[in-house]
């Protein structure tokens, strides 16, 4: 699917010269979140009183799903990551495949559950239906690229953003203080403590940036979310897509004040979550080629 955004990108031109990667980004998060709801629906059997029961199958999610995420992932380093010296998102990558890895085989899994491993394939499975905001993430992307007008459809995508993103920073909340932190005692008698030191750390971190992703959304109102507006070229010959989601030019410099104020990997979080929203982060390798 990379070499297919690639071919896709050279015949056919904007947008995809610009994320030929999309097609299999796409593909990625549409299939893991769809496998994700279908095994939490039919394969996870009745959970009542903190009892499990009935039948729970988590082959297809560990012999299908997170072998086609890590790969994924792997893929995306070599064919994006690397070549675009990408660090953030290699980091991303690194750390989804250390979290996820073991729970595709059984010693694995019973480490990284602290013995219980359903309960530690069920988190992964939860945690991956978030992969839902990215497949709308991805579509909102290809219509800040191709719409020409304002679209009813536009703000139809934004406000299920919305609703997405609010939705994990409750997932995520959850996870941590119900799921995660009553094992604590379990994890400590079994000597797993950097797996589960791992394991909040990277909750709390994805819960804290879905949070910020968020506020960035409904920065700009209701009005903003749906409402389309005309990307406008900049001076580089890149598009800015600052305004895209209501943000005025004081908005603007106010975020500009905020970025100079920021330094290290901050300042880099903070610019790469920004230009993904802005519909403009892919498009730094137009910019390469024309130079």
């Amino acid at each position: 699917l990379n070499y297919f955004g690639i071919w896709v990108g050279r015949t056919y031109g904007r947008p995809f010269s610009s994320r030929p990667g999309f097609f299999a980004a796409t593909f990625h998060c549409a299939a893991t979140s769809f496998l994700a709801l279908y095994v939490l629906a039919f394969k996870s059997g009745t959970i009542a009183d903190g009892v499990v029961t009935g039948e729970v199958d988590y082959s297809l999610w560990r012999e299908a799903a997170l072998p086609l995420s890590i790969g994924y992932f792997m893929t995306d380093i070599f064919i994006y990551c690397i070549p675009k010296k990408d660090m953030i998102i290699t980091f991303h990558h690194i750390i989804m495949v250390i979290s996820h890895y073991p729970v595709v085989h059984d010693a694995g899994a019973h480490l990284a559950g602290a013995g219980d491993i359903n309960w530690v394939t069920w988190l992964s499975i939860v945690g991956y239906t978030s992969e839902v905001s990215t497949v709308l993430m991805n579509y909102r992307w290809y219509l800040l690229q191709t719409l020409e007008e304002n679209w009813i459809g536009f703000g139809m995508v934004n406000i299920s953003i919305v609703i997405s993103w609010a939705a994990r920073v409750v997932l995520f909340a959850y996870l941590l203080i119900w799921e995660i932190a009553p094992r604590a005692a379990v994890y400590a008698e079994t000597k797993q403590v950097l797996t589960y030191s791992v394991m909040v750390l990277g909750h709390f971190v994805i819960g804290l940036l879905s949070l910020y992703w968020l506020g960035l959304m409904c920065r700009g109102g209701l009005k903003g979310l749906i409402t389309f507006k005309k990307p406008t070229p900049s001076k580089d010959g890149s598009f800015s897509f600052g305004g895209d989601i209501g943000r005025d030019s004081g908005e603007v410099k106010k975020r500009k004040s905020l970025d100079a104020a920021a330094s290290g990997v901050a300042k880099a979080v903070a610019k790469e979550s920004q230009a993904w929203v802005d519909g403009a982060k892919f498009n730094e390798e137009t910019k390469a080629k024309k130079l």
